[in-house]
């Protein structure tokens, strides 16, 4: 990485701080405590490029790349692992799934620092 991109990870990862939550990324059986940026989008979801689009709403969550480590290596998000996060004194569960055409998780820039992770909600622990 450059000095920019250094620069730029080390904002963000303070940004999540002052603006972030604590959540538990759940990668397979590993619990990872992270903090995470959780925001609601809407996106245009289509299976068939013929049929109109659906609306979707995903609970996205803003995760540093530098978080997701099981036994010392990173790990990529992936479909059907869950994040667990406390609202208003309720365990809530998100399941991490694809949306449409779109991965399950994207990368937020091109140095790959965070990911932008599309969840739906499952229940409630």
């Amino acid at each position: 990485m450059g000095a920019f991109d250094d620069d730029f990870a080390q904002a963000d990862a303070m940004f999540g701080e002052a603006f972030g939550d604590q959540v538990t990324y759940v990668y397979g059986g590993t619990d990872i405590p992270v903090t995470a940026e959780a925001a609601l989008h809407d996106y245009e979801v289509s299976r068939d490029h013929e049929e109109a689009p659906t609306i979707i709403q995903s609970r996205d969550f803003v995760i540093s790349a530098a978080a997701l480590v099981v036994a010392g290596s990173p790990v990529t998000p992936r479909a059907g692992n869950t994040i667990k996060q406390t609202i208003n004194g309720s365990l809530e569960i998100f399941q991490v799934m694809p949306l449409g055409d779109r991965p399950a998780a994207e990368h937020t820039d091109t140095s790959g620092t965070s990911w932008l992770i599309h969840t739906k909600h499952v229940g409630t622990e």
